[in-house]
């Protein structure tokens, strides 16, 4: 595996494969993007063609939560939602920003800042790097009365990232750093409850996505966060519809040992939303039946762009087997799907 500091190199050679730990700085100044023709990408290209976002959920005993931030550069998108598991009720909030006015998203996935500022809602997303190779990456959201989270988690130097830089297209290119099955601290405020949030009982997932995508990307998903019968934690990650260009970003955690998963194939009924998915691998090493409980979606036609998004949430069956031969069983397990088109 690769050991990039940066994204690029300085003869702008990009890194490519996977990497033994994130980069420390996506730097798209010494990005050579191309036309399909060969030709350097102008200056707007070069600006309008990189898309980003990024993602922090989780998943306790009594609610899941999750929070994306996205810069489409003509447009910034922000959701959030909570989900009480108890009595089943969602709170959700979603915005859009012209050129993404009042978003702004680090490029440096190791010390880095992502902010929203937008008519009282403040949310910032904050990226740490000690001298001991510790990781933080926090949450705190101040929707004022209406949603107060601050959550954190503690990554061990150790703990294996799934990140990888796979070529998109005739010249594009997608980095995406992911972790699952890492404890989250910290306390969720909100006019139906308030939730405390322990390592020992709330586990998070991350995702910082970026890179020069196809023009129109498709992608489904599959993520969970959990403790087991047998370990502290496991978590899953699995996609199809990018990073498919000579490596794949499918992978199983347990406790602080990653394991890759092959190609995964999703079914279900797009017509349908509380129908079950199927997310199985050829060989069974995966095999995952899912029930949705809930969903946050937006849709929207407008000229050049163009989203179809449904996150679902819910309970995953089934089992997972690793590379050693040891099959581990899904039992009632709360996580997420994706179901994802955009024109951008």
């Amino acid at each position: 595996m690769l050991q990039p500091h940066t994204l690029i190199t300085s003869q702008k050679k990009l890194h490519l494969g996977r990497f033994a730990r994130p980069v420390n700085d996506i730097n798209l100044k010494d990005a050579d993007y191309r036309n399909p023709m060969n030709k350097p990408a102008s200056r707007w290209q070069k600006h309008f063609h990189f898309k980003q976002f990024q993602y922090f959920g989780g998943i306790s005993e009594g609610l899941l939560f999750g929070c994306a931030l996205a810069d489409l550069r003509y447009v910034g998108g922000v959701f959030v939602y909570v989900y009480d598991i108890e009595s089943k009720k969602m709170h959700q909030w979603s915005y859009k920003t012209p050129f993404a006015v009042g978003l702004s998203l680090t490029n440096r996935p190791d010390n880095g800042v992502s902010t929203f500022d937008w008519r009282g809602r403040k949310i910032w997303l904050r990226y740490q790097y000690n001298t001991a190779g510790e990781r933080r990456i926090s949450l705190e959201l101040d929707f004022q009365k209406d949603l107060q989270i601050s959550a954190e988690m503690k990554i061990a130097r150790d703990f294996p990232f799934m990140s990888l830089c796979t070529p998109t297209g005739f010249s594009g290119w997608t980095y995406a750093q992911k972790l699952a099955a890492v404890g989250i601290s910290g306390e969720v405020r909100s006019p139906w409850g308030h939730f405390k949030l322990t390592p020992e009982s709330c586990f998070g997932h991350h995702d910082l996505s970026a890179g020069y995508m196809r023009r129109e990307t498709f992608w489904n998903w599959a993520c969970f966060s959990s403790p087991s019968s047998k370990h502290r934690a496991m978590g899953l990650n699995v996609s199809w519809g990018v990073n498919e260009s000579g490596y794949s970003e499918n992978c199983f955690w347990l406790d602080d040992t990653l394991y890759p998963l092959p190609q995964v194939i999703f079914r279900f009924e797009r017509d349908y939303e509380t129908s079950p998915w199927r997310v199985f691998s050829e060989d069974r090493r995966v095999d995952l039946s899912f029930t949705p409980e809930g969903v946050h979606k937006e849709k929207i036609n407008a000229l050049f762009l163009a989203t179809n998004f449904r996150q679902l949430f819910g309970r995953f069956h089934g089992h997972v087997t690793t590379e050693d031969g040891t099959r581990h069983e899904i039992e009632d397990v709360y996580g997420f799907v994706e179901d994802h088109f955009s024109r951008w």
